[in-house]
């Protein structure tokens, strides 16, 4: 898009054709530093935090008629980015209330569940990979189960962070503290992480800690290949100690793989692996308890959250990124996702 300015009109071109507007003509306005619309400017920061600069554009100009580069779509794109963390627009205390307030008011059978994880990303700091790390919230009358193998959430809240955990649980522990009234019925779904569960224990100790039923089952199979070479055997056993996990059993478990002789290095160190995971966090490996009360025991939304939110935009075919610039792209994609995308259009409605 080119303005060229007269003395009482502004040409509007593309490469379809050229109108002149009128410079007092809200198209002819430009707002923070940017001469473009403030509509085109929040069309451009969407397309951005979709896809990658170039398809953007592309797709603007497919679409509008409307020429525009993809070092446009960037610079609009962080310029949004920044504005929401800048200005605290990223963490409201008020969003998580509404959902936190609707939990407690449906009554003892909802819940709200906080899954996080970390995702890599390559970066251009000598091409290094480093861990950016998503928290989804939710509540339970938001999931769905469409088949036993398929489930949909309807509504999520999520917030990432391209650093360090502190930095990360910063963010974060402002957004859960609205959900700590629920006690018991605030539900947290993860892996064996420490900083985690450090984190959940010394906040919000009257929660519900489940560690992932599926990373629980898949530390059983790192040691089952190393102890039982022959796959059918090895899946038998594995079978046998699901079944007791799903019983409340894990102290049996525990005791099983413990009374296993392992008579070389590698065997030992991986017998010391599960048994110090399985310690760790058999207080929270309750998965008959859990599944009779209707929870879930498994951290999948994080998972299919780190493909949609991060991964889709993120993690494309050749992309490395500062950590500034991912996380400047991360928050106006938080923002869509979490259905929170008006916050945006208020930044450009404030500027303009």
């Amino acid at each position: 898009m080119i303005f060229q300015k007269t003395d009482v009109k502004k040409k509007f071109e593309s490469r379809y054709g050229q109108i002149s507007i009128s410079i007092i003509h809200p198209w002819s306005v430009g707002v923070n530093g940017f001469q473009i619309s403030p509509y085109f400017q929040e069309l451009q920061a969407y397309a951005g935090q979709d896809d990658n600069f170039n398809m953007a554009a592309q797709r603007l100009e497919k679409y509008l008629r409307i020429a525009c580069s993809s070092s446009q779509v960037d610079r609009v794109v962080k310029e949004y980015g920044a504005q929401l963390e800048e200005q605290g627009q990223l963490i409201r205390e008020s969003d998580y209330k509404e959902h936190s307030d609707r939990v407690a008011q449906l009554g003892e059978e909802a819940k709200a569940y906080v899954m996080m994880d970390g995702c890599m990303l390559l970066t251009r700091q000598e091409s290094e990979w480093k861990e950016m790390k998503l928290a989804r919230i939710f509540n339970s009358d938001q999931h769905y189960e469409l088949s036993d193998k398929r489930n949909w959430i309807r509504d999520s809240l999520y917030l990432a962070h391209f650093g360090s955990y502190k930095d990360f649980l910063t963010k974060l522990e402002p957004l859960v503290d609205e959900y700590e009234k629920l006690g018991d019925r605030l539900v947290f779904v993860n892996d064996g992480a420490k900083w985690i569960w450090n984190w959940v224990a010394e906040h919000y100790p009257s929660s519900t800690q489940i560690l992932d039923y599926y990373h629980a089952v898949e530390y059983l199979g790192d040691f089952a290949k190393v102890i039982l070479p022959d796959k059918k055997a090895r899946n038998e056993w594995v079978n046998r100690q699901k079944m007791f996990l799903l019983n409340d059993q894990v102290e049996q478990v525990i005791d099983i793989v413990r009374a296993i002789q392992c008579n070389t290095n590698t065997k030992q160190e991986a017998q010391h692996k599960l048994l110090t995971y399985y310690g760790n966090n058999k207080g929270r490996m309750k998965y008959k308890t859990y599944r009779a009360k209707g929870l879930l025991i498994g951290s999948g939304p994080i998972e299919s959250a780190h493909r949609t939110v991060i991964q889709k935009r993120l993690k494309q075919s050749g992309q490395r990124w500062t950590i500034k610039g991912a996380q400047l792209v991360a928050n106006l994609r938080v923002a869509n996702m979490s259905g929170l995308w008006h916050k945006v259009i208020k930044l450009i409605k404030m500027a303009a």
